[in-house]
């Protein structure tokens, strides 16, 4: 027979029993989640604007995806990280080809780098922007391994005091040299950029020790 809905009911003659037999869509609804969420696809373009989809998948954003353990360590690994809110930051850890771990914290500490870090064999170097909280991460749980300033990140930082346009001569030389540092490829060339980077000092010794006064009265460089 068939129950009140219209579904085909069947009957166990051995036990008994009265069943109705489903077809579990779930691997084919969480799929289509999947390829909607890797792709440019917007919910806005969907029959019904989406409504549809939106129930179908609304139990696959309460999936939390773990990262693996990685075992094997690393030469180079580079960290990060990035903010999607106010307090919901994800911190990320790359090695030039995959992404080897994250984990979401509310702001770039040491225990937080330390959850990251701890999923993960030590790696020989680890490039960062110089975050907070790092370098005390890296002291508890990656003892060995040695902490490099990403490039990008330190010509950015000079560019912030030099502005784009420097309007000194210290500041267009030092502009200058922070942007060389892309061309440092051997020992050899960054022994030339730190002779380079001596030089500039000496030379504006008498600008670099000059100092103003504020609105305050304070004295500052």
């Amino acid at each position: 027979g068939k129950t009140k809905a219209g579904s085909q009911r069947w009957h166990c003659k051995q036990c008994n029993i009265t069943f109705t037999q489903t077809i579990d869509n779930t691997t084919k609804c969480f799929h289509r989640f999947l390829n909607w969420l890797f792709s440019k696809e917007t919910q806005q373009d969907m029959p019904g604007q989406g409504r549809t989809f939106r129930r179908q998948i609304a139990d696959f954003w309460q999936i939390w995806p773990m990262p693996p353990k990685i075992e094997t360590s690393r030469d180079v690994v580079f960290v990060d990280g990035i903010y999607l809110a106010k307090k919901a930051c994800i911190l990320i850890c790359y090695d030039g080809e995959y992404v080897l771990g994250w984990y979401l914290c509310r702001s770039e500490q040491s225990r937080s780098w330390q959850a990251l870090m701890q999923r993960i064999a030590t790696p020989i170097v680890v490039v960062s922007d110089g975050g907070p909280g790092l370098r005390k991460g890296l002291k508890k749980v990656w003892r060995t391994a040695k902490l490099q300033r990403c490039i990008v990140h330190a010509v950015w930082q000079v560019h912030r005091y030099t502005t784009r346009r420097p309007k000194t001569l210290a500041g267009i030389m030092l502009k200058d040299l922070a942007s060389d540092l892309y061309n440092v490829k051997t020992q050899e060339d960054a022994k030339i950029w730190i002779q380079r980077l001596f030089n500039w000092r000496v030379t504006f010794k008498e600008f670099l020790s000059e100092m103003t006064r504020d609105s305050n009265d304070n004295l500052r460089a």
